[in-house]
């Protein structure tokens, strides 16, 4: 999301709380694209002029969350959404790339989506664990008063950690073993 108002690029990684900040700044589309995307549309010099910033999360946490949605807005229509949170997990282990993986297109690692080379190329990583206080930094940031975020498609269910066992466990923590790294991340955070 782009906001030349207030100056600002928002890389918005899906099931991150991405969706409660494009509709608080009212952006009418929601707007999935990485890093490059917007360097390629805008430029480096509009990147490096404008605040950029993203939110990550717990890569089990994220996971179960793209699960439970695809869910809930499927109604079990797609392949796959009819599978056991544990099957499902097992199913696109199978097929780590392509569009049958781990969350598709969705589940391309974090740090992919904000780093190139080991560099992190946006100026803020604000954690989902932490919306509101993280959302206080980006709002000081950008120079408006600090709002409450409302907390938009939300997903309803128990702690992650209820839903996994050793195996699956083991298959996010491989998958997503740059994101547990970088961010700190642990199973049962």
């Amino acid at each position: 999301m782009v906001n030349q108002k207030h100056k600002f690029i928002f890389v918005h990684i899906c099931r991150t709380g991405g969706t409660s900040i494009e509709v608080h700044f009212k952006h009418g589309k929601f707007d999935h694209r990485g890093y490059s995307e917007y360097i390629e549309q805008f430029g480096m010099n509009v990147w490096n002029e404008y605040f950029t910033f993203s939110f990550v999360r717990n890569p089990w946490d994220k996971i179960l969350s793209y699960y439970m949605l695809r869910r809930q807005i499927a109604g079990n229509k797609r392949k796959g959404d009819n599978l056991s949170f544990r099957d499902w997990v097992l199913q696109f282990e199978n097929n780590l790339k392509g569009e049958n993986a781990i969350g598709g297109d969705k589940g391309i690692p974090q740090y992919n989506q904000l780093f190139s080379d080991d560099v992190q190329l946006t100026d803020f990583i604000g954690r989902f664990e932490n919306l509101q206080e993280d959302f206080n930094i980006i709002c000081d940031k950008i120079g408006i008063p600090r709002q409450q975020l409302p907390h938009k498609n939300k997903t309803k269910h128990k702690h992650y950690t209820k839903y996994y066992d050793d195996e699956t466990r083991q298959i996010v923590a491989e998958r997503y073993a740059k994101d547990i790294e970088y961010f700190g991340y642990k199973f049962g955070d």
